[in-house]
């Protein structure tokens, strides 16, 4: 469009220099009246023509920024891909990892770069794609390195509210589910800050028009977090523990609770199993977004069955009530071990190793996290326990320490998140040695 203007600019001081000169050989210093009238007509003429050509080109570029037209968030076909991220991502180490996650994203909106509004949609939509990861790097416990990651996703989140502002002086009706996907990252990262028990605006996840999303990857990440809001809320509700509570503690806490504390936290699950089961509507064939959503939807059903069970008015059998909660277990564990195994076939690493890529190594303490979670929620019941399949796996708790699941998983877990559930499943075999 540039280059177009220049051109346009050159052709007219042409045109006005050749006519000026034409006309001014014919002038005569007796009889130049008509012709300088003429050659005023002329240059004003010229200068017409040259604004509305000018005004013609600027709202032709105007409409090139503005369009929308294919970008992916108005794309009901377009579907998450985060194995695709994974593999961008090779790095063994968590620094190195997390500086070029985010400096991934911080390119997307370099000043150099095109933003019409088709280009800053597709890499909003970007940004949104990668958020499943970011808890990873903001919440660790290296309490400074995560400040720092935080400190530099909030300073990208306003570059990227600048570039959305300035577009809306180009275009404010064509933006509306631009604007409503940068909120919903906003809302996110929030949420995320909120579980490192920092002081934010939560409830921006609740001002967000859910309803608006067409691009299923956007549906999954806003129904998924009103989910998990909800969750905690009903454990906040539930539990009178001031620090962080182990999973039995919390359950244990959760069947001591009042009537109305117990009632309200019912009204807050049955809310997060509504909004898990839209967000797994959308996930399609992608595995990492089923194995999140599936063992958020089993911990929420698990939760309702305690707490249902609870009531001392209560004649809900286990059998009437089912498992429901295991299946979607099952299937979030299935989905991990085959990731993960896709994964290590990728890097042809091993995902026990210290020298693979850090985010393998993440993902295997995920499928590690869910599977000791499975192990503690069925010995709190005192059933038997299964593999993933359903399948009775051991009959004696105390089988678990020899087990080669349990043995591979690591000391210190990399991102830190089966280190207490691993010391809770110990605890709980040594009760039950006592008891017996």
């Amino acid at each position: 469009m540039r280059k177009k203007k220049i051109r346009l600019n050159i052709a007219f001081v042409t045109i006005i220099i050749l006519g000026s000169f034409v006309i001014g050989k014919y002038i005569e210093v007796d009889n130049s009246n008509e012709l300088i009238i003429a050659f005023v007509s002329f240059v004003v003429a010229v200068i017409a023509l040259y604004i509305s050509l000018r005004t013609f080109y600027s709202i032709d570029e105007v409409n090139a920024i503005s369009r929308m037209d294919g970008n992916v968030m108005e794309n009901p076909r377009y579907r998450p891909n985060i194995l695709k991220e994974v593999f961008c991502f090779p790095q063994s180490e968590f620094s190195d990892t997390c500086k070029a996650l985010i400096e991934h994203m911080e390119d997307l909106f370099r000043e150099k770069n095109k933003q019409s509004g088709a280009h800053l949609a597709d890499n909003v939509q970007e940004v949104a794609n990668m958020l499943v990861l970011i808890p990873y790097f903001i919440n660790t416990k290296n309490h400074e390195e995560s400040s720092i990651q935080r400190n530099r996703i909030t300073s990208l989140l306003n570059t990227i509210n600048n570039k959305v502002e300035n577009f809306k002086e180009i275009s404010d009706g064509s933006c509306k589910l631009l604007e409503e996907t940068v909120n919903l990252i906003d809302a996110v990262f929030a949420y995320q800050k909120w579980t490192t028990n920092e002081d934010d605006k939560t409830v921006k996840l609740l001002e967000i028009r859910g309803s608006i999303f067409v691009n299923p990857v956007t549906s999954i990440l806003y129904y998924d977090y009103l989910g998990l809001y909800f969750l905690r809320r009903a454990k906040e509700t539930l539990s009178k523990i001031q620090a962080t509570p182990t999973l039995s503690e919390f359950f244990n806490s959760a069947r001591e609770s009042s009537h109305e504390d117990k009632a309200m936290a019912l009204v807050y699950c049955d809310k997060a199993v509504n909004a898990f089961k839209h967000a797994i509507d959308n996930t399609g064939d992608d595995m990492i977004w089923s194995a999140y959503i599936c063992f958020n939807i089993a911990r929420t059903e698990y939760l309702k069955q305690l707490l249902n069970h609870s009531f001392k008015s209560d004649t809900v059998s286990d059998d009437e009530s089912g498992n429901e909660w295991e299946e979607y277990m099952n299937e979030s564990i299935r989905c991990w071990m085959t990731t993960n195994k896709i994964i290590s076939d990728h890097f042809k690493t091993n995902s026990y190793d210290t020298t693979a890529p850090w985010l393998q190594q993440a993902f295997k303490s995920e499928e590690n996290y869910v599977r000791l979670s499975k192990i503690l929620m069925q010995m709190a019941k005192n059933q038997s326990l299964t593999d993933y399949h359903g399948n009775i796996w051991l009959n004696t708790y105390s089988d678990i320490i020899q087990t080669q699941f349990f043995v591979n998983i690591p000391k210190e877990d990399p991102i830190k998140l089966t280190d207490k559930l691993v010391a809770d499943v110990l605890n709980q075999i040594d009760n039950n040695r006592r008891e017996s």
